[in-house]
């Protein structure tokens, strides 16, 4: 069986608690700190006047040549460590240098809004909620 394709949360939704341990994801962010002794990576992001963090396992994608001040999109599943705290186990992390990350952020947006206008069609028309979606 193939895992889940991840579906995209931002980073600050992540770290505030919104996305439940064992959800795949997909995510991006800077690239802060790397420690490739305990293969562990820190995303951030600033949004809103708060820098976020998040810890990125990086075992099953090692080797790879971080460059700490690049940003980064990361595929993986939610895990939490010690005090509740929202960590990445990745599975594939790429770098993303050159993408637009405020467009992809807007079309994140867009595509949330339209399957919720799908949603709420689907639930007018037959009149039962549906909770699958396509990704």
């Amino acid at each position: 069986m193939l895992p889940q394709a991840g579906e995209f949360h931002f980073l600050w939704e992540i770290c505030s608690g919104g996305v439940e341990e064992g959800n795949a994801v997909r995510t991006f962010g800077r690239l802060t700190a790397y420690d490739a002794r305990i293969s562990e990576a820190i995303l951030s992001v600033h949004r809103n006047s708060i820098d976020y963090q998040l810890r990125v396992r990086t075992s099953l994608v090692e080797p790879f040549e971080a460059r700490i001040g690049s940003e980064y999109m990361v595929l993986g599943e939610i895990e939490t460590s010690a005090g509740n705290i929202p960590v990445i186990q990745a599975r594939l992390l790429m770098d993303a240098d050159g993408v637009n990350l405020p467009l992809l952020e807007r079309a994140v947006q867009e595509q949330r809004k339209y399957f919720q206008q799908r949603a709420a069609r689907g639930t007018l028309e037959t009149g039962v909620e549906t909770n699958k979606r396509d990704v």
